[in-house]
C-alpha cells in the first residue's frame, strides 16, 4: 500500500483531496526494469475498491482514476508534459505508483496507492510543496485521511480473503 503525495493535473482537486489510483502511466524508470512499457500498471481491484468505498463512506473529497508516475520534477519539459497528460484525463503525478503496481502484479502482491494532493493544478509546485512541508492544514488533514483509508481498506481486504 502506498500512501504519499501527488501534484494535481486536473482543476477542482484541492489541497488535501485524495487521489485513489486505479492505474498509472509508466513514465518512470523503475517499472521498466521489470517489464516492458506495454505491460499495464494496475492495482488489486478489490483493495482499490475498498479504498474508494472508505473515502466515499467518510465523505472525504477524493478522485479515482489514472495517475502519471515519472522520475523528476522541474525538468525542462515538465510544463508541456503536465499539460499533455492533463488533457488525457490523468488526475495527478507521483514517482512510485507505477513501480509498485508493476512489481506487485509480477510478484502476485495486493497493491493500492492513495495520494494526498499537495499541489493545485496550475500553481507553482515549489510554493505548494513548501506549504505542505510546513504543515498546512488541508494537506495535513489529507495525510491523516489517506493513512486511515489505507488501514481500513487493508483490514477489509483481509476480512474478505
Amino acid at each position: 500500500m502506498r500512501i504519499g503525495s501527488a501534484g494535481a493535473l486536473q482543476e477542482g482537486i484541492d489541497l488535501g483531496d485524495l487521489i485513489i489510483c486505479e492505474g498509472s502511466v509508466r513514465e518512470d524508470g523503475a517499472s521498466k526494469t521489470y517489464l516492458p512499457e506495454r505491460y499495464p500498471a494496475v492495482p488489486d481491484y478489490r483493495l482499490i475498491n475498498h479504498c474508494a468505498n472508505v473515502a466515499k463512506e467518510n465523505n472525504w473529497p477524493h478522485e479515482v482514476g489514472v495517475v502519471l508516475s515519472h522520475e523528476s520534477f522541474y525538468h525542462d519539459e515538465d510544463e508541456e508534459e503536465s499539460k499533455y497528460w492533463s488533457k488525457k484525463g490523468v488526475l495527478g503525478t507521483d514517482f512510485e505508483t507505477a513501480a509498485l503496481y508493476t512489481v506487485g502484479r509480477l510478484r502476485k502482491v495486493h497493491t493500492a496507492s492513495i495520494l494526498n494532493n499537495v499541489v493545485i493544478w496550475g500553481e507553482n509546485t515549489t510554493e505548494s510543496v513548501g506549504d505542505y512541508q510546513s504543515g498546512a492544514s488541508k494537506t495535513a488533514i489529507g495525510e491523516e485521511r489517506e493513512i486511515q483509508c489505507a488501514l481500513e481498506a487493508m483490514y477489509r481486504l483481509e476480512q474478505e480473503l
